[in-house]
């Protein structure tokens, strides 16, 4: 049938010239994906696909039926692209944000998504399930069960000084991502000098990676829209900022500015970023989760968030959602989770969103449930949504997810989380492999990125890595320690982005830096001594 119909077109535009009837009739096809749950009075994304399977793409009018009261959408390309009210093509893939009130009703709702070609006026549409949930209650904190020892400390402690100094080497001065620069080796080597008060061994080495990676991003920052061309998985601006806040350095400011800045124009609309998938897909959790930390560094050098900076908070709960409440993704990688964590733990001190800590012990849950091998005493490096598992047998990836029990330790006050912490910590101390001279370096990093804030929050109200048992009022936030965040807080009082409450230490009417420096001695392990 195929051939004939060929064939009469080929007659008819030989004998009479009628090329219009031999014209395919546009026809296409749409997928709706992403996060499906939204929490009442806050906003999320999905990405709607359109495939054309006949005839010539042309430009749709999108639409959206069946939302629920006090609900409205966006599509955001509409601006990005082209035309206010249309999509200038069907095929490629397109975010709605959907934004609801607290107001909005909680249930589930059907979607019918449409879309509408402008000049045949074929119409398609694809349905997508909206969940609606109630604004979360905060998590109860008990009382914190008696403190036990950590038993794999000591050799913590010795492991960081010992695989340290071996990775502390020229021979490890390129851009190769299995190198101690990897995993932000300027900001482990910095807390190890905060932890163990040896700035003197300890700071050389943060300069060093300084110097690879700060040039690198100077070297890349002209990029779009002026931001740093560099790829989201090396985007590492927290030790940056470390140098920033010790030195006054202008140029380590201009750094952070660069990759806070990158993040956002490369970012900027949810369905940037890899493959076409776009920021809205699970599979690109790290390059969210670092763009989110770039953001927060850009804080303590003096700048402001970038406007997409909730977006970017959004679409991270929005991977969490496809890790664990709608089950849509293909696998789920437990050391992604905890990169995302991080960020979202970040920004929860921020800003205390109740959303937060709920999410968060949801995922230590799931992942203790799914992925924790008691065997192998590690995390399955994935295990996909139709039970297959890849089994890991090693523990270098432990101590990038510890700390994510320890903190939902120090929100509940939950035995359950100290006591897995601990099993997902030890092992990891004992069975890392941290390497020598030239190699492993990326191991050491990922290991002491922030294993230092397990060590804090798994000890409930004691001494905190890092940082130090609070004296007179340089704990701006009450956690019971003094550490960065204290100085983030005081930061952000003394150039006006907050309101000077706390951060007057010295109670004289003001907030200034000469208070932030007083912060960051005590940080560093000094009194809170008011001149």
């Amino acid at each position: 049938m195929g051939n004939f119909v060929k064939l009469r077109c080929l007659t008819l535009l030989i004998s009479a010239g009628l090329s219009t009837a031999c014209a395919q009739t546009l026809d296409f096809s749409l997928t709706a994906t992403g996060p499906h749950h939204v929490v009442q009075g806050h906003y999320m994304f999905f990405l709607v696909t359109g495939t054309v399977t006949s005839g010539t793409d042309e430009g749709v009018t999108p639409s959206i039926q069946g939302l629920p009261a006090g609900t409205s959408i966006s599509f955001p390309n509409l601006a990005k692209f082209c035309c206010g009210t249309f999509l200038y093509q069907i095929t490629g893939s397109s975010p709605v944000r959907l934004s609801t009130t607290s107001t909005t009703p909680t249930g589930s709702y059907i979607l019918t998504v449409a879309y509408t070609s402008r000049k045949s006026g074929v119409t398609r549409t694809v349905h997508f399930t909206l969940y609606v949930d109630p604004i979360p209650s905060p998590l109860q904190k008990g009382q914190f069960p008696p403190d036990v020892p950590l038993t794999s400390l000591a050799q913590w402690q010795a492991h960081m000084t010992t695989y340290g100094r071996y990775h502390c080497t020229p021979a490890e001065q390129s851009l190769y991502d299995g190198f101690v620069w990897y995993y932000d080796g300027e900001r482990v080597y910095y807390q190890i000098a905060d932890y163990t008060k040896d700035s003197a061994t300890w700071t050389p080495c943060a300069l060093m990676v300084q110097k690879l990676y700060r040039d690198y991003v100077i070297t890349n920052s002209n990029g779009w829209e002026g931001g740093a061309g560099i790829p989201g998985y090396r985007v590492f601006a927290q030790g940056l900022a470390m140098n920033f806040q010790r030195t006054e350095d202008a140029i380590s400011k201009g750094a952070v500015s660069a990759l806070a800045k990158s993040t956002y124009a490369a970012f900027a609309y949810p369905n940037s970023g890899v493959s076409g998938a776009g920021m809205i897909d699970w599979s690109v959790s790290r390059e969210t989760a670092y763009a989110i930390e770039a953001q927060l560094a850009g804080l303590l050098v003096g700048d402001s968030l970038g406007p997409g900076f909730q977006d970017l908070v959004e679409l991270s709960l929005g991977h969490m959602s496809q890790w664990f409440l709608d089950e849509n993704a293909p696998y789920v990688q437990p050391f992604m989770v905890a990169l995302t964590a991080e960020a979202l733990i970040d920004y929860w001190n921020q800003t205390q969103d109740v959303r937060v800590p709920v999410v968060l012990k949801s995922a230590a849950d799931e992942l203790w449930r799914n992925s924790w091998d008691s065997i192998h005493l590690c995390f399955n490096y994935y295990n996909d949504t139709n039970g297959t598992v890849t089994i890991s047998t090693s523990q270098d990836l432990n101590l990038l997810i510890a700390p994510l029990y320890g903190w939902v330790y120090q929100q509940t006050g939950l035995q359950q989380y100290r006591d897995e912490g601990d099993a997902i910590f030890n092992a990891g101390v004992v069975g890392a492999y941290l390497g020598y001279y030239g190699t492993a370096g990326k191991q050491f990093s990922q290991n002491y990125r922030w294993s230092f804030r397990y060590v804090e929050w798994r000890q409930g109200a004691s001494v905190i890595s890092g940082g130090n048992v609070p004296s007179a009022n340089c704990d701006l936030n009450g956690d019971g320690v003094v550490n960065i965040l204290d100085v983030q807080l005081a930061t952000n009082q003394a150039i006006g982005r907050t309101p000077c409450t706390n951060g007057d230490v010295d109670h004289n009417g003001a907030c200034n830096n000469a208070e932030v420096q007083i912060i960051i001695g005590a940080a560093l392990g000094n009194a809170c001594t008011v001149p």
